[in-house]
């Protein structure tokens, strides 16, 4: 009893407190610009009284003093004094463009368009800084690239009237997975969850001028950055996305309250293109909340590869509807939705059924488990698959007596070299704010990473 007592209590640590982040860092010496580089244009960056002065230059496009570190998951703070004639920004997880890149996308509308970004371009996600008239001041704008606000403040007016003209505005981002959010003299703006880049530069934007040309000037100070990514001993987790809809901000929210893990949000837009070039991977677990179908010969061939390597793997609720056409994919998560009616290995396998909004009481068969150990039997409301494929090598760790449901919602299993751990569960909010849920996942990835 007082094993399992501890266990819990170590395990919700990693979930309330998480791995000591890494220290703050100062940006900028205060002296020199050592570690940064300009791109884009020719505005003037220099030091003066401990601040980076950056000053427009006739004929000059938007300037970008860079970072030559790159950065994913981090807090960045510091102080900004502008001019109100000159607009700004500060770049984070931005790139520099090495060659012509054809960029293609859909506006907010619907409407399909197309960019071309020039060499030396600095483009991606920019904290805004404008005059206090504009309201726009913490919003997020796609520099370059797509070209609109992606988080513009109108429905938040205390956030558009936060910064001020002729003064020395404290702002603090914070980066980690998909969420990015920002803040202008404490008051909270920008929230806004995207995935287009998880890291790259940071950078000092002078806006280029028109008619009405002045040197005007840009100040920024007190520049310093946590770098969440150097915390010793995170795990890397990515969380695979697309081919279903889910209630996203609920979801992210209970990734984002598992601490000790940094993860990368990864949206699947034509099925499998995470697994296309594995040769950078840096990933201790995937998290598959998908329901995509393609996957190549060569997309395939690299998924076993991390497989064999012990990347680790937690499948969730509707991933047992994926790679319909892949027999594989069944055999490494233990279990498969059939979407219609299929004949399989010369069996034929039903379509499963489900049924959403049910009651169900859920049984611990093995409490000796560690992602189950001292874990009591418990109720949740969520969605319950029916006359689903289950791998006789399943080791179960959680089972439902519901008539709409399946017998078993959850069990472990290796491939290969890989920890396996699928989950049934985790339809909504209703299961994603259900506290034995949020420790399932916990354990489940720490599992899968031998950490637990």
């Amino acid at each position: 009893m007082l094993k399992n007592l501890v266990l819990i209590i170590l395990t919700l640590s990693l979930i309330t407190t998480g791995a000591m982040a890494g220290e703050w860092m100062d940006l900028f010496d205060g002296k020199t610009l050592n570690g940064w580089s300009v791109h884009s244009g020719s505005a003037k960056y220099r030091v003066e009284d401990g601040a980076i002065v950056g000053t427009a230059v006739k004929g000059s496009p938007n300037t970008f003093l860079c970072t030559n570190k790159e950065y994913g998951d981090f807090i960045l703070e510091f102080e900004v004094k502008c001019n109100p004639r000159l607009n700004s920004g500060v770049q984070i997880r931005s790139q520099i463009a090495k060659d012509p890149m054809f960029f293609v996308f859909r506006r907010p509308d619907g409407r399909p368009r197309q960019r071309v970004i020039p060499p030396d371009r600095v483009y991606g996600y920019q904290v805004e800084i404008a005059s206090a008239e504009t309201g726009t001041s913490g919003g997020i704008y796609d520099e370059a690239r797509r070209g609109f606000f992606l988080a513009d403040l109108t429905d938040s007016p205390a956030a558009g009237k936060a910064f001020k003209d002729d003064w020395w505005n404290k702002y603090r981002i914070e980066c980690k997975g998909s969420s990015i959010k920002t803040s202008v003299n404490g008051v909270p703006c920008a929230n806004l969850r995207d995935s287009m880049d998880t890291k790259g530069i940071i950078g000092l934007q002078v806006h280029g001028l028109g008619r009405n040309f002045f040197p005007y000037h840009v100040r920024w100070r007190n520049l310093r950055i946590r770098d969440l990514d150097a915390a010793p001993g995170k795990l890397k987790v990515v969380v695979v996305t697309g081919g279903h809809d889910f209630e996203r901000e609920p979801f992210f929210k209970m990734m984002d309250s598992i601490k000790g893990i940094t993860y990368t949000e990864a949206i699947q837009k034509d099925h499998s293109e995470l697994f296309e070039d594995i040769s950078g991977w840096d990933y201790d677990v995937i998290v598959f909340y998908s329901m995509t179908q393609q996957i190549s010969e060569k997309r395939r061939k690299n998924f076993l590869e991390l497989l064999d390597k012990g990347v680790g793997v937690v499948a969730l609720h509707h991933t047992m509807c994926s790679f319909q056409e892949w027999p594989e994919f069944k055999k490494i998560i233990g279990a498969k939705y059939y979407t219609k009616d299929t004949m399989e290995d010369g069996v034929m396998c039903k379509a499963g059924s489900y049924k959403h909004d049910i009651d169900m009481a859920i049984r611990v068969t093995d409490k000796q488990h560690p992602i189950t150990e001292g874990m009591s039997d418990f109720p949740i409301h969520d969605e319950g698959y029916k006359n689903c494929w289950f791998d006789r090598d399943n080791h179960v760790l959680l089972t439902t007596e519901h008539d709409a449901s399946d017998k078993t919602v959850a069990w472990v299993r290796r491939y290969g070299k890989a920890k396996v751990c699928t989950i049934q569960l985790g339809h909504d909010s209703k299961a994603y704010e259900n506290r034995n849920y949020h420790l399932l996942i916990n354990r489940a990835i720490l599992w899968t990473s031998n950490r637990l």
